[in-house]
């Protein structure tokens, strides 16, 4: 049975509204399935049935890996770089959430564009379905339309109350429905300060691997300004569309670091033109800010066959057959929009802690001043008062001024004294500073991350095969020799390599023992068979117990002195 259709426009709350239709029938059974798909009974008690096939928008979560529910939050994140760096929870906080929001904002894009798409198709269906209704309209009502093609537009002026189509006007409004007016996230760079060696650029590669984000970093010191030698700003952005293996999309989302951020200062050059510092901090700009980069690549897959080689060494008599020229190289234009893509600046900024310190500590001349040395002007011990630091973000109440740092206070007018121009400065919304490594922080370097060097030299003599050994005395000692360079963890492997050169050279050996003299130079490293495990054993235990587990071993009682004199000893 059918059943006309309602002459009243018919309005759905989930879409455009759709224009009335005259002529058209339902039948009960499409009646059925779209009233069975939109309505929702309240009443009607829980389900644990789903259907995939509808399409809701709603379902499972978790069911949408580009966007959605995120998978993982930053204390994920955290939990993540902790297997790789020590330390520097507070900096490691930090980075991950701007790192988290820059994913989540990619997401949320990501997800608009998926709506956005199904809107576009869904007013292209309404569009469709309403242009159907007019023409089954039209036809019904001149039914000669099959005697020759193009009656109908030949006739349409003569029907009644025939309105013609307006001039196609660029600038009318549509009467389309517009998409939801969505709230733009800009993005939050951030400048992360801190001594060599700390882990600055380790936990960010450490971060990009677990986003799976296009991430690439690029050296300060070889920017210069355009038109002078050396390497343009815009070749970061080339790295990073080589990072994403030309994907333009995943390239304009991406991470840049720009490491030796401090080398870029502004400087007195009095011969002319500071090229290398304030020229590229102007050139930074407007690739900060967002602006469309033009990068140029040559494709040379066809130039890969070259001639085959020919040589000048013949007989007199003979001359060596001319080269063909290869063809001429493709060269493709890409077009990158930076406006979304998330630069960190990283820097070790000598002698800022000293600015820094300047500013903020109180004269020593004057009433209500206080007395102090010219020693606390210095980067990696102060005196600074702990209530400074209270208003610094994930700072423990009950940690003491000396586990923060001068850096910790660095403000833009610091870094305008440094020299940055305010306009770049201006564009860095986050700053983060690390903290110089402990004694115990580089001993935790040594063994405790998932690549520690301990692991990596012990893995590297299996190899020979041999057995590599560390007492916990040697460990401390390498650890305190490495602090003493004031290079951070990179001077952990300096000593490993000067401590472990003679067992190099001598391997094969099948147990290689490391004891603290061998750190400091009185000793050479311990050599065992294969029969020498217990020797071993006993060695590293009789080191690691200390002299206050060796003293019954050496202490003499008095019933011995007393035994010693009767005997005349």
């Amino acid at each position: 049975m059918l059943l006309p259709a309602r002459a009243a426009a018919s309005v759905c709350p989930r879409c455009a509204s759709i224009p009335p239709a005259t002529g058209r029938y339902f039948s009960h059974s499409a009646i059925r399935r779209e009233s069975n798909r939109y309505t929702q009974d309240l009443t009607s008690g829980y389900t644990s049935s789903y259907d995939p096939s509808l399409e809701t928008g709603r379902g499972p979560m978790f069911t949408k890996a580009k966007f959605g529910v995120p998978k993982f939050y930053p204390r994920d994140l955290k939990k993540r770089v902790d297997e790789y760096v020590v330390g520097q929870d507070r900096a490691k906080k930090t980075i991950c959430a701007t790192i988290f929001n820059h994913y989540q904002n990619l997401r949320r894009r990501r997800q608009h564009e998926h709506e956005d798409k199904k809107l576009r198709e869904k007013l292209q269906r309404h569009r469709y379905a309403r242009d159907r209704d007019l023409h089954d309209k039209f036809r019904d009502a001149h039914p000669t339309q099959d005697d020759f093609p193009g009656q109908l537009e030949a006739t349409e002026h003569l029907r009644e109350g025939y309105v013609p189509p307006p001039p196609p006007d660029d600038l009318a409004i549509s009467d389309e429905p517009e998409g939801p007016r969505r709230v733009k996230v800009d993005k939050s760079n951030i400048l992360v300060l801190g001594p060599t060696g700390t882990g600055k650029t380790y936990i960010l590669e450490t971060l990009s691997k677990q986003l799976r984000v296009p991430f690439t970093i690029a050296d300060c010191n070889s920017f210069t300004q355009a038109g002078y030698i050396g390497q343009d700003v815009e070749s970061c952005i080339e790295r990073l569309l080589v990072e994403a293996n030309y994907d333009i999309k995943a390239a304009e989302h991406g991470i840049v670091v720009l490491d030796e951020f401090d080398k870029i200062a502004r400087r007195e050059t009095p011969n002319g033109r500071d090229v290398s510092g304030e020229g590229v901090q102007q050139a930074l700009l407007k690739l900060v800010e967002g602006t469309k980069v033009t990068i140029n690549v040559k494709d040379n897959r066809s130039s890969r066959t070259a001639s085959p080689i020919t040589t000048n060494y013949s007989t007199s008599g003979s001359t060596s057959a001319p080269q063909s020229t290869p063809p001429q190289s493709k060269v493709e234009q890409y077009n990158v929009d930076t406006s979304n893509i998330l630069f960190v600046f990283c820097g070790a900024f000598v002698g800022l802690d000293k600015t820094v310190i300047r500013r903020v500590s109180k004269p020593s001349i004057g009433f209500g001043s206080d007395l102090r040395g010219r020693q606390t002007l210095s980067g990696t011990q102060h005196d600074l008062p702990r209530h400074l630091f209270s208003h610094l973000a994930h700072a423990d109440p009950g940690l003491p001024a000396s586990a923060f740092t001068p850096l910790d206070l660095t403000t833009p007018m610091d870094l305008q004294a440094f020299g940055f121009i305010p306009e770049l400065i201006g564009r860095v919304h986050n700053i983060c500073a690390l903290s110089s490594l402990s004694l115990d922080d580089l001993f935790r370097i040594l063994t405790e991350p998932r690549n520690s060097l301990v692991a990596q030299y012990t893995a590297l003599f299996e190899t020979y095969p041999s057995q590599l050994h560390f007492t916990r005395r040697a460990l401390y000692a390498i650890a305190g020799k490495a602090a003493k360079t004031q290079t951070g963890a990179r001077g952990l492997k300096m000593e490993m390599e000067r401590i472990l050169a003679e067992p190099i050279f001598d391997a094969p050996v099948p147990y290689v023992l490391i004891t603290e003299g061998c750190v400091h130079g009185t000793e050479k490293p311990g050599y065992w068979g294969k029969d020498g495990r217990m020797e071993l054993e006993r060695r590293i235990q009789e080191e690691d117990a200390g002299p206050a587990a060796r003293q019954p071993e050496t202490t003499t009682t008095f019933e011995q002195y007393r035994e010693a004199g009767q005997g005349g000893a």
